[in-house]
């Protein structure tokens, strides 16, 4: 419909040319370089709307009425007589107009948000946590597990589409194990991804396995790079998300294990703080206390999917959250190598629930959702 008037105008001026070639050549020449200007604006339009993308909106899940509405109007359309054909046709652009503003102001809601809504996906032994942050901006914390395969196409990017989001802003990888990164190529792929982050100690590993190399390697046959992380990420202005741990001294430091260098990160937001440990063990959930005596987070994804053996049971106690979040695999959450709750706090077990989704308001306050399997 864009590029048909430009079409039409170039075939028109064209004939023309041809027509007047024998009567008026100078003329025809003229209309020849305007023809030529013409098709190169053509051109251009072309690619422009092809980079766009625009040939599919994604809105994401609907709820029932819509959708019957929807084929309430198809059938409408075609078996419904009037007398008066004008009305039929009142009656189905009432109705056209009706679903287009429902889904216009529905990707609208979705994509310019006032609140803060964290998502931690059932992908078995392995982590993706999805933040979709106040505005506009889209954040996903690893994607990789150990036992499920094909995780990035086979649960992030469904779940992408199922909340209406065609534009990641950000990954952020807290370490190079394997149940934390193999599924980003898949969504570099798949979505539009503006950056990959990592912090020092992913670069400077020197893993026999390979892992870090091997996404980056993955990630540069698609000319994409892994960007140095820096202090902070600021993509939303009611939302911070800082990196607590490690510092330059940690990722330094070739006698830590790589699950002791992972990224923790915590996002704040209407006065709320959500904290994500990724694989930390004993060590640095013990320096994490020392370092931040005041930390008082609501929400935390318990380190290391959970372990009983790798979490030190003060940490716990002493950040006194009211939500942890385990994303473990079926089988340990079965032989009780997990966590256990006291009683003033609420736990959720990806393998038992399936997704939980966080989401904070404006105000402050938490609801959580679950996605039951």
């Amino acid at each position: 419909m864009i590029a048909f008037p430009l079409v039409a105008l170039i075939l028109t001026i064209g004939f023309l040319k041809i027509l007047l070639s024998l009567l008026l050549p100078t003329l025809a020449v003229l209309l020849g370089i305007i023809v030529t200007e013409l098709a190169e604006v053509l051109i251009w339009l072309v690619r422009a709307i092809a980079y766009l993308d625009t040939s599919q909106i994604l809105i994401g899940h609907v709820s029932l009425a819509p959708i019957i509405f929807y084929y309430a109007f198809i059938v409408f359309a075609a078996f419904v007589y009037f007398r008066r054909p004008l009305i039929k046709k009142a009656i189905c652009t009432t109705m056209i107009l009706a679903i287009i503003t429902f889904l216009g102001v529905t990707k609208w809601q979705r994509t310019h948000r006032n609140n803060l809504v964290i998502t931690t996906l059932d992908v078995g032994h392995g982590q993706a946590i999805l933040a979709q942050l106040p505005g506009k901006a889209n954040i996903l914390f690893d994607a990789g597990s150990l036992h499920k395969s094909d995780i990035g196409r086979r649960i992030v990017t469904p779940f992408l589409d199922y909340s209406g989001i065609r534009k990641i802003d950000a990954i952020i990888i807290s370490h190079n194990d394997v149940d934390h990164i193999n599924g980003i190529p898949e969504i570099v792929e798949y979505c539009k991804v503006a950056n990959v982050y990592a912090n020092d100690a992913f670069f400077s590993q020197k893993d026999q396995w390979g892992t870090a190399k091997s996404l980056i390697d993955a990630l540069h046959r698609k000319d994409f790079d892994i960007q140095r992380l820096s202090k902070d990420l600021h993509l939303s202005s009611n939302a911070d998300i800082k990196f607590l741990w490690p510092n330059e001294q940690i990722c330094e430091n070739d006698e830590l294990s790589d699950n002791d260098k992972s990224l923790v990160s915590l996002i704040e937001f209407a006065g709320t703080e959500m904290l994500l440990c990724s694989d930390i063990e004993e060590f640095a959930q013990g320096q994490l206390l020392q370092l931040f005596p005041n930390l008082k987070p609501r929400v935390v994804v318990v380190p290391h999917h959970g372990s009983a053996k790798t979490t030190d049971a003060n940490f716990l106690e002493t950040l006194k959250a009211d939500i942890l979040i385990c994303s473990c695999s079926k089988s340990r959450y079965e032989n009780q190598q997990v966590i256990k709750p006291d009683n003033n706090t609420k736990l959720f077990y990806t393998p038992k629930d399936g997704a939980v989704t966080i989401c904070v308001d404006k105000d402050g306050t938490i609801k959580a959702k679950i996605f039951v399997k």
